[in-house]
């Protein structure tokens, strides 16, 4: 199995090439002039638990559920199948990542075996992911980001 980390670290903050597939471990989702969203998680095939990471590191802020903040995370374990949310006086991308609980308690994300392959949608995007485990299935948790 090869070491996707290992791979990014060669070269830091590209893309790497994987059987036929370019391989990400986080994504910037442009606004494209829209300030509305909806997260909806497709697929979950992991015995860890599953989540994805939403974050704004320029202006702006994450409206979800009443709550305001740079950042949230959404767990598909406890998350509704589809979470809107807003991206409030922002211009900057979306950063994107998925994230995993080994058991401890602790978010793990973008090392180990993270990657995501990503599919452009008409109004967004699908994210095939692999978390911490060496395995190149990609589908520990597929979920899709859409401006609505």
């Amino acid at each position: 199995m090869p070491s996707f980390q290992e791979m990014f670290e060669k070269r830091p903050g590209e893309p790497i090439q994987y059987k036929g597939n370019t391989l990400i471990v986080s994504d910037r989702f442009s606004l494209d002039g829209h300030s509305k969203f909806r997260l909806t998680f497709e697929r979950c095939d992991s015995q860890l638990r599953q989540g994805v990471v939403l974050r704004v590191y320029g202006a702006g802020s994450i409206l979800m559920n009443g709550e305001i903040a740079k950042g949230t995370i959404c767990w598909q374990d406890t998350a509704p199948t589809s979470c809107d949310f807003e991206v409030v006086d922002g211009l900057d991308p979306i950063v994107v990542y998925n994230a995993w609980d080994w058991g401890d308690g602790v978010t793990h994300s973008r090392h180990h075996g993270a990657a995501m392959i990503v599919e452009e949608l008409e109004n967004g995007r699908r994210y095939r992911c692999n978390d911490g485990e060496p395995d190149d299935d990609f589908d520990d948790i597929v979920f899709r980001i859409e401006r609505v």
